[in-house]
């Protein structure tokens, strides 16, 4: 092919990608936002959008607490959970563009104390492996370690060893928190600072992100800072207090506003230059945007060739590279979506969790930009989802009584369940008597979790969680052959990350 040919060619390509996209509706962007507020019960809402270096948009919406009349403003402060391991991916790609680590280099050899399941494993996990979920284990694996506990990310690392792996290594993506902590503990041993610090440092300083923090004291302080909300018993969503998530920050607890998220699209959009300043070489900053292993996800945006970067979803669509993430935690919900040939990027902050708003909106936005009706999820269709999903949860206890078997009694005295119970991984757990009538459950290392016991049927008791975030569940005591009290295992669902069916919790003698 000779010159003349090649250029009509890209000419032809560049034509086609100018007429794949259009432009984005602005003013029916607002009333769409404000409709999704309203059906959806959203508290606050925070949008930008970045397009070839311009501020194309900008606002809040709503308040950053219900009852209140604090309104969110661009500079209000959300978590944007799991967005959080692009920033870690990003500290180690700073020590990998000076040298001072590979993305293949063990993990053993900056932390000695890194151990998991198999020796072979142990041996030979690199940073690569840690940046993108093939670890072998179960997803959001070891969650109970971190999830309001008072572990530090030393603790949490160690502790590592006691969970199993459910895959081969490397064998196929499971998603991770727990291994982006590691992650950041090895910048921290590199550079001789907390991750916290480099973090600052090197990124949010240079790009003066000044309210953005992945301290939770910092966070507290702010006054502009977006308060979670999440359903109470009753169906209502309710305001709760963030917990300090120091411990994961690395893995998901930045706070950051939509505004300062901007900038920091604007750096990954702009080949790792702010301004005149380079912070990270454009080659670096690419791997970060490069497949390291494929991991489709479901919904409208993705496909079969979705893989995973280092902190990154990446999809190729029509013509277009799709670079995302989402995040989550308790009573926060984010969305941050780039598209790499139109210089493009989108942030939504949201102070509500389980909503379909957030994902809704990112669409509606994309669809405009790719010309892809086909990425819209219908509204109507998804209203009635959420509304039969919530008339299912406020009947989710008389179903449980269709399966209780009444008239029964435990098997032995109250006073013969209660002691302390451990689990190799978590810890100690304590069970004493309450009233009389019922026995009492709680955590050494999680608060959160302490809860009323009260019988069910035979030995299992139905497990009244005290905060409202802990969806009610069941444990179930096991005996030995001389019917002594040996154990128990709980039967509840996941919550965010804490998947209850890794603890095995035995009675200490």
């Amino acid at each position: 092919m000779n010159k003349l040919q090649l250029l009509l060619t890209a000419a032809g390509l560049l034509g086609c990608t100018f007429l794949s996209a259009q432009t984005i509706n602005y003013d029916s962007l607002e009333l769409y936002i404000e409709q999704l507020i309203s059906d959806f019960e959203v508290p606050g809402l925070s949008v930008g959008i970045i397009q070839n270096g311009e501020t194309r948009f900008l606002k809040g919406y709503g308040v950053r607490e219900i009852g209140t009349s604090s309104s969110v403003d661009e500079h209000t402060l959300f978590g944007i959970g799991s967005i959080s391991k692009s920033f870690t991916a990003l500290t180690v790609a700073l020590l990998v563009s000076e040298g001072k680590v590979d993305w293949d280099d063990r993990v053993r050899d900056y932390l000695p104390y890194f151990e998991l399941y198999e020796p072979y494993v142990t041996e030979n996990f690199t940073i690569r492996d840690l940046l993108t979920h093939r670890s072998g284990l179960k997803s959001v694996s070891g969650g109970s370690l971190w999830y309001h506990s008072d572990l530090d990310r030393t603790e949490i690392i160690k502790r590592l060893k006691h969970l199993k792996p459910e895959t081969p290594f490397r064998y196929k993506p499971a998603y991770q928190n727990v291994m982006f902590v590691v992650a950041g503990e090895i910048v921290a041993a590199v550079s001789g600072m907390s991750w916290d610090a480099f973090l600052k440092t090197r990124i949010l300083v240079p790009l003066k992100m000044t309210n953005t923090t992945s301290i939770s004291e910092m966070r507290e302080a702010s006054v502009n800072l977006a308060q979670p909300h999440v359903r109470n018993e009753a169906g209502q969503k309710e305001a709760v207090q963030q917990e300090r998530g120091d411990n994961l920050a690395a893995g998901g607890f930045i706070y950051a506003s939509a505004k300062e998220m901007l900038t920091y699209m604007q750096l990954l959009l702009n080949d790792g230059m702010h301004g005149t300043d380079t912070l990270l070489p454009a080659d670096v900053l690419e791997e970060l945007f490069t497949p390291q292993i494929i991991f489709p996800l479901s919904g409208p945006l993705h496909n079969e060739f979705t893989s995973y970067g280092f902190g990154w979803w990446l999809t190729p669509r029509n013509g277009h590279k799709i670079i995302e993430h989402s995040g989550g935690i308790d009573g926060m919900a984010a969305n941050l979506v780039m598209v790499e040939d139109l210089d493009f990027g989108l942030i939504i902050l949201s102070n509500t969790e389980k909503e379909p708003a957030t994902s809704m909106l990112t669409y509606k936005i994309l669809s405009e930009l790719l010309n892809e009706p086909a990425i819209v999820i219908d509204y109507e269709d998804i209203k009635m989802r959420r509304s039969n999903y919530l008339q299912q949860l406020q009947g989710m206890q008389e179903r449980f009584e269709q399966f209780r078997i009444k008239d029964t009694q435990p098997s032995v005295a109250l006073a013969s369940y209660a002691g302390t119970y451990t689990d190799e991984m978590y810890g100690e757990v304590s069970i004493q008597v309450r009233n009389e009538q019922e026995l009492e459950l709680s955590f050494s290392h999680s608060p959160i979790f302490s809860a009323r016991l009260i019988h069910w049927n035979y030995d299992t008791f139905r497990v009244d969680w005290d905060d409202i975030r802990v969806p009610n569940g069941f444990l179930t005591f096991n005996f030995d052959v001389r019917q002594r009290v040996t154990g128990f295992k709980l039967g509840q669902g996941n919550l965010l990350d804490v998947d209850f069916s890794e603890l095995d919790f035995k009675k200490l003698k």
